[in-house]
């Protein structure tokens, strides 16, 4: 099987890749391991009002489960409220349709498709069809890798990742806000609960190795605090686990390799916040290719220049922040005075 553009990962970095590269006419195979995309989710889901600006929620009104007015820091001593105007989306459907777009305009999908091996020096991948149990080839001119957090067929890995629970519970108040928790027995890291109508998602994210504490024992912890303050019933229907990595932007080219969203070390390193640089970074990767294709000379190297002028000092300065910061705030007193400093909604986090 032969293609001018391979793309390994049908997330939203993936699969915008895909649609922007269909849209100039350049054939691509978006290759998922999955079965479905989009499904299991392993995300918190939320996305701030600005994704209208690259896909127009408007227009697939059923990849969202709330809009959402503020977004409230919670320290355990104050409140900070913030206008947090956004989605909590419901991501299966909203990756799904991003794929169905890419395959509209002229991509070829392949799911239940696990690549095992890439072999830089022929330009191919060996793929094997989870489902038939079939092993073939791909060909390419030009990959891109949207792997998502554990890269492992990506140029550099992520460096340092945050371990993140989450459930799926019945909310017994009604929020129009995205609540994030700080908490000294959440180390290097934090909980939060984002709305979805009646339900949330509930959970928490803990940098491993930084700290030693036991997941399941800050989790449990968690829970009995938000149900005690009556914020959410014992009815859960979903449990998810996953990476989140907080290293910040890696090396992003390697010769007619480009990697984009996760892979690419693009998710915020203290926020966690990914889907919005997956998706512009995923649309650049593919416009590159695309006209790399069409000139028959690489411009991957113009891809990084950009995609490193968008993202690189705003994910630096948050790394350095996370070093700096988390270590300082191992109890109460210790997190009031640092989350101003921490936390980009606040405007002392853009004066140190």
């Amino acid at each position: 099987m032969k293609t001018k553009v391979a793309i390994i990962g049908a997330g939203p970095a993936g699969s915008s890749a895909a649609l922007a590269l269909s849209k100039k006419g350049i054939p691509n195979i978006l290759i998922e391991k999955r079965d479905i995309v989009g499904i299991p989710v392993q995300c918190a889901e939320f996305v701030g009002l600005n994704i209208n600006s690259y896909i127009d929620l408007n227009n697939i009104p059923s990849a969202v489960n709330q809009k959402i007015k503020f977004m409230d820091i919670d320290t355990g001593k104050n409140t900070y409220r913030f206008d947090g105007k956004g989605y909590v989306l419901n991501r299966a459907i909203f990756d799904l349709h991003l794929a169905d777009e890419a395959v509209k305009a002229g991509s070829k999908l392949l799911t239940s498709a696990r690549v095992y091996k890439i072999n830089r020096q022929k330009n191919s991948i060996e793929v094997l069809n989870t489902k038939e149990k079939i092993l073939f080839e791909i060909y390419y001119d030009y990959l891109i890798a949207a792997t998502g957090p554990k890269n492992g067929f990506a140029i550099p890995k992520n460096s340092a990742y945050i371990y993140a629970v989450q459930i799926k519970a019945n909310l017994l108040k009604k929020l129009d806000s995205v609540i994030c928790y700080f908490r000294s027995y959440i180390p290097y890291g934090y909980g939060w609960v984002f709305p979805k109508g009646e339900f949330a998602n509930v959970g928490i994210g803990i940098q491993k190795p930084a700290s030693s504490l036991p997941l399941s024992l800050s989790f449990n912890k968690f829970l009995n605090e938000i149900r005690n303050l009556g914020l959410i019933g014992s009815e859960i229907t979903e449990k998810t686990s996953g990476l989140v990595p907080v290293s910040g932007l890696n090396e992003i080219i390697d010769g007619n390799t480009a990697l984009c969203g996760d892979a690419a070390g693009l998710t915020h390193p203290v926020t966690g916040a990914g889907i919005l640089s997956a998706v512009i970074s995923g649309s650049m990767a593919g416009d590159y290719a695309a006209e790399s294709v069409m000139t028959s000379h690489n411009l991957f190297e113009d891809y990084k220049e950009e995609l490193e002028s968008v993202f690189k000092k705003p994910l630096l300065n948050a790394a350095k922040k996370r070093l700096k910061l988390y270590p300082l705030m191992k109890d109460g007193s210790g997190i009031e005075k640092n989350i101003k400093s921490l936390w980009p909604s606040f405007d002392e986090y853009y004066l140190s």
